[in-house]
């Protein structure tokens, strides 16, 4: 074998493989151009047996017409024998004769294409049929074969995900971090408002002390002031330095 001759084997060998490869592939779409293809050239086999069978009606009418000529000949043939016209009687018999054979001759192609037809239409109902059913069938295939790739990712998707980690421990890992994250937020709000509670009754208390202090001095100022008579009965001071009270008899 010749150099070039390898070089197209090599050559058309992978040109095969590259093909199947493609129908490997897509299979379902090469089968469903298949089925279209199928149903195309029935289209044309309907096309040309509606041909057909318009020339089997046409030998049909040529029967019809020599049966009612071969009816007309014979009456007229008994009519001219009545009437003792032999000569006319012999004219009409020999083209009785002629359409007799017309007759046998197209009686004999119209059952022939009668047979045919019928046939034809016999094939083409069983390949509509075997189309119609390849049609549901490779549909049928069309949605398993969907479905069993589609459960193949994601019986992948789940092995992939199981090499990498294992669901019940990790997740499980995750959601509690997830919720030492919730209980640290809500402690710290609770601290939060606790204090903040705490800071309020302090505040209160400040203020309630610092109200009566002024008060307190303020009476002192008008007392000293004279506006207003000291009160016969002793007041316990809450602010400033206490007086200490002067012994008895001193100073009487």
């Amino acid at each position: 074998m010749g150099l070039i001759a390898r070089i197209k084997a090599v050559w058309y060998a992978l040109l095969n493989q590259s093909v199947t490869e493609m129908e490997d592939k897509h299979v379902i779409a090469l089968a469903e151009t298949r089925l279209q293809q199928a149903t195309e050239r029935l289209k044309e086999a309907r096309q040309g047996l509606i041909n057909y069978q318009a020339l089997v009606l046409k030998v049909q009418q040529q029967v019809d017409g020599d049966r009612s000529r071969i009816t007309s000949l014979t009456g007229q043939i008994k009519h001219h024998l009545s009437a003792a016209q032999e000569e006319s009687a012999g004219q009409l018999a020999l083209e009785l004769a002629r359409v007799k054979a017309d007759l046998a001759s197209n009686e004999e192609q119209l059952s022939q294409h009668q047979e045919n037809y019928e046939n034809n239409l016999l094939k083409m109902k069983a390949a509509l049929k075997d189309i119609e059913t390849s049609k549901k069938e490779l549909q049928k295939k069309k949605a398993a074969l969907q479905m069993e790739k589609a459960l193949a990712e994601v019986s992948e998707a789940a092995g992939a995900l199981n090499t990498k980690f294992d669901v019940s421990s990790d997740i499980g890992s995750i959601l509690g971090r997830v919720d030492d994250q919730i209980h640290k937020a809500r402690a710290r709000s609770k601290v939060a408002s606790d204090l903040g509670d705490q800071n309020v009754e302090q505040l209160k208390a400040r203020m309630e002390a610092d109200r009566a202090e002024a008060k307190e001095l303020l009476d002192q100022f008008k007392i000293e002031q004279g506006l207003v008579e000291p009160s016969t009965t002793p007041t316990e001071k809450t602010v400033g330095p206490e007086k200490q009270a002067a012994p008895e008899g001193e100073g009487s």
